[in-house]
């Protein structure tokens, strides 16, 4: 996300008096820094808001922050990318497939069964039918059910969002330019005034 903040600025120090131009040059860094913080932080809400099965601490871990410095006024987020198994989204097994529960509401993987590979993790799985012959077939892949026994039937596992993926969604981004176009005069004002005393 690339936000210019040039105006914003301009329109600060055209209500201040008295400033001195090296506060400036110490205080826009300072704001930028700190707006960007606080994007993240509404933004994280508003993902938890809407549904999604990401604690604050594992949204927190996914972002990375390059902070603003006095020759480099920007400031840039970057979010990974790392999917969850569906098995983080409350799966529950019926006949039809598996629902998981993904943005607060329950949703239907037709044909999708709860199984154990050999290593002992759990997984959502589909039958991999595209796979064809090009898997060994002797080579057991999971265990269905508590009483089922091994198959070796090709199969794929299926992952939920990511929080990366959820940050690049409209409405985070809506929030997060939002946050930031009310925040960061507000933050320039403050940094600026508390560097002049």
């Amino acid at each position: 996300m690339t936000v210019n903040v040039k105006d914003n600025i301009a329109q600060v120090l055209a209500r201040m008096e008295g400033y001195k131009r090296d506060v400036v040059d110490k205080a826009i860094p300072r704001a930028l820094n700190r707006t960007g913080e606080m994007a993240g932080t509404a933004a994280s809400r508003e993902l938890r808001a809407q549904g999604y099965n990401f604690s604050a601490g594992e949204i927190k871990q996914a972002i990375s922050l390059s902070k603003a410095t006095r020759g480099r006024l920007v400031v840039t987020m970057k979010v990974r990318r790392k999917t969850k198994s569906l098995m983080d989204f409350s799966p529950r097994q019926s006949k039809e497939g598996v629902t998981v529960k993904i943005h607060g509401q329950r949703k239907l993987i037709k044909g999708a069964f709860i199984a154990q590979r050999q290593n002992g993790s759990m997984g959502v799985f589909v039958e991999d039918k595209g796979a064809g012959k090009t898997i060994l077939r002797f080579a057991k892949q999971y265990k269905r059910g508590s009483r089922g026994g091994w198959h070796d039937y090709p199969s794929r596992k299926l992952y939920g969002p990511s929080v990366g993926g959820s940050y690049a969604t409209d409405r985070i981004q809506t929030v997060m330019m939002k946050m930031i176009g009310t925040t960061f005069e507000e933050r320039l004002v403050h940094e600026i005034k508390y560097l002049s005393r």
